[in-house]
């Protein structure tokens, strides 16, 4: 079926103000949608072991009260940003409980460039007890609607408790 348009409708879409309606229109309709993904902060940060940047690895943080957990790979210099649904999109805001793992091939270095041989097991280079989200002591509160940095000096010593950071 094919369908005529009128004289009078072409020559109102002619117009510039009819157009500007249009675009507005396609504006409205398509901006400010968002993800219709839970609102995030942005969270950012170093890890260090004993002093020193930790150079490989990966965080995650596991929400106290259930829901989406984030995670955030460790650069080469310590630093990491965290991400829930993409790499870098932020977290909820809530509290987390943090687990922290770093590991290399047997006799490897530590280095992002060390590869795990087939054969050989992983070594980890922090403490195992970070890599466990009951063992490792950290909680973290992600605070709504402003950029959060949180820093994790890691050391030989086991917590005895719960350490808290905001």
């Amino acid at each position: 079926m094919i369908f005529k348009l009128s004289h009078g409708f072409v020559r109102l879409l002619n117009r510039p103000e009819m157009i500007t309606v249009l675009l507005g229109f396609l504006l409205l309709t398509t901006a400010g949608c968002g993800d219709n993904r839970p609102k995030r902060s942005i969270v950012t940060g170093t890890v260090s072991y004993n002093g020193k940047p930790l150079s490989i690895g990966s965080l995650v943080f596991v929400p106290v009260g259930g829901g989406p957990s984030a995670q955030g790979k460790i650069s080469r210099d310590g630093s990491y940003e965290m991400g829930t649904f993409e790499l870098d999109d932020g977290v909820i805001p809530g509290d987390y409980k943090i687990m922290i793992v770093a590991l290399t091939s047997s006799g490897g270095s530590g280095l992002p460039e060390d590869t795990v041989k087939a054969n050989a097991e992983p070594v980890s280079v922090i403490p195992e007890w970070y890599g466990d989200l009951e063992k490792s002591g950290l909680l973290v509160t992600v605070a709504a609607d402003k950029a959060n940095t949180i820093d994790f000096p890691l050391t030989d010593d086991k917590p005895k408790e719960s350490v808290t950071k905001n």
